[in-house]
């Protein structure tokens, strides 16, 4: 994996030349002639030729993220069965106090969406500038209730944010009776959805219910939704069959395929899991503190990896280095 990280970092100039802005030019050609004769270079361009190409209608028909991203009443019946994302054979039964909990339908079900922001937490993001750029996008996606106080480099436009049951576990205790805090960090993301993983694992409903009932009082105009476990299965399963190995994909690149699917533009920003930069500068694992992943449970990599290669063949645009685009006053 160490050889991978590796030669990704250094081989990136030649495959995001798409992305990189006229500021790594001089230094990226220069590196270039170095590298160009390089056996593992060519090998990771290669690879990258070589993968199987990837098609939206791929997407669509293994997982559908257009219908079934969330639990909604409109493909959940009163009364059914839910398996588990995690453990297919625990089950949880829609009951009449779980169906009142379900949104109607998905947040784009009046038709696709165009140009969507994809948001990670790379510390690729610090001095980035690219706030207004993404704050131009038509549907902005972030996770993991990731801080939007630096602004200048993130935007503040989100249309759907995620939490996960261990962050709620660590960091928002006893929400029965004390919900303001996790209501104010909401209320920085405005009117955007909080999606919830309620069906990955039985351990994980309740925290994300607590969530749920807590905001209803705190915050009762919080629109709370859930991830549906069969598209997560679903979608898991797709990438294992193309060579995914971790144990479990990141928020990111499973909301990186949802917007594959829901959004004719797909631009994903802070995507980035290496130390350094293009130029060689150190890097803080996110833009807002320097916790790595759980390695046992991801292989970023990997996962930067596939979506160089989705970038290669112009199904999402990777941006790496600094934005451009002026604020419209």
């Amino acid at each position: 994996m160490h050889y991978l990280v590796l030669f990704i970092l250094l081989c990136s100039g030649t495959l995001l030349s798409i992305t990189l802005i006229d500021y790594y030019q001089h230094q990226r050609d220069g590196f270039l002639d170095s590298v160009q004769k390089s056996l593992q270079c060519r090998t990771l361009r290669e690879r990258l030729v070589t993968m199987t190409t990837i098609k939206k209608t791929e997407l669509w028909s293994c997982c559908n993220a257009s219908d079934r991203l969330m639990v909604t009443r409109q493909n959940t019946n009163l009364n059914q069965s839910l398996s588990y994302e995690i453990h297919r054979w625990k089950k949880r039964k829609v009951d009449q106090a779980l169906w009142e909990m379900l949104p109607q339908t998905v947040p784009w079900s009046k038709g696709s969406l165009s140009h969507c922001a994809v948001v990670g937490s790379g510390g690729i993001l610090q001095n980035s500038s690219c706030g207004a750029e993404i704050d131009n996008a038509d549907y902005v996606i972030r996770f993991n209730l990731a801080p939007i106080n630096k602004s200048y480099d993130v935007g503040v436009k989100t249309d759907l944010i995620t939490a996960n049951p261990s962050q709620i576990n660590k960091g928002y205790t006893d929400l029965q009776r004390n919900p303001g805090h996790l209501a104010e960090v909401l209320s920085f993301y405005g009117h955007a959805d909080l999606l919830l993983p309620a069906f990955s694992s039985a351990s994980g409903t309740a925290p994300c219910f607590k969530v749920y009932h807590a905001l209803r009082k705190a915050r009762p105009q919080q629109e709370v939704v859930f991830f549906h476990p069969d598209y997560l299965f679903e979608l898991g399963r797709f990438w294992r069959h193309r060579g995914q190995r971790a144990r479990r994909l990141s928020t990111g690149l499973m909301l990186a395929s949802t917007a594959l699917e829901i959004c004719e533009q797909v631009h994903l920003y802070g995507f980035w899991p290496f130390p350094l930069d293009l130029s060689h500068n150190p890097l803080p694992h996110h833009y807002y503190d320097n916790v790595g992943p759980n390695r046992r449970m991801h292989t970023m990599p990997e996962e930067f990896l596939l979506l160089l290669q989705l970038h290669s063949q112009g199904a999402l645009q990777l941006h790496v280095g600094p934005c451009t685009l002026i604020p419209t006053p």
